[in-house]
């Protein structure tokens, strides 16, 4: 039950419901991310051939030699004046558990269109949380925030 209430909070963090205020494209700017990344346990990088300003495949390695899991919910990050930014949109996300295998990658398709629109030129990265085993015996896992950047040179 603890996991799934995890998940939940993770899912509401990705909110990111901060003050808005908006970027030339339109996009509801929000706060400052200070969002820790860390690529170690895990990673995400961007399918080659699959970015559009719509949506792309990104691919999740489990760096680690423990079992990882993950949900559906990610984020969106903006990079202006050399900061990333929250993009504030409201989300919703089934929040299904899926687990990955040690050393094992696997492919997710992401179409933001849906929650962002179209996205206009710009830097953007893709934020996803994951979890990272620490105990079996006692279910005990760690919690992980992976990210990969991408950029967008046309509407």
């Amino acid at each position: 039950m603890k996991k799934i209430i995890l998940f939940l909070i993770l899912g509401i963090f990705t909110l990111g419901l901060a003050g808005c205020q908006k970027i030339d494209s339109d996009l509801p700017l929000g706060s400052v991310s200070d969002l820790k990344i860390s690529n170690k346990d895990a990673s995400l990088e961007i399918k080659p051939d699959t970015l559009t300003n719509k949506g792309a495949t990104v691919i999740l390695t489990n760096k680690s030699a423990k079992q990882l899991r993950y949900g559906n919910p990610y984020s969106i990050e903006v990079k202006k004046d050399g900061k990333w930014y929250t993009i504030d949109v409201e989300k919703y996300f089934n929040l299904p558990l899926i687990l990955l295998e040690a050393h094992e990658s696997t492919e997710i398709d992401i179409n933001w269109e849906v929650f962002y629109g179209k996205l206009p030129s710009g830097t953007y990265r893709i934020i996803k949380g994951v979890e990272i085993e620490k105990d079996k015996e006692q279910d005990k896992y760690e919690t992980s925030i992976v990210a990969v950047e991408f950029k967008i040179d046309s509407d």
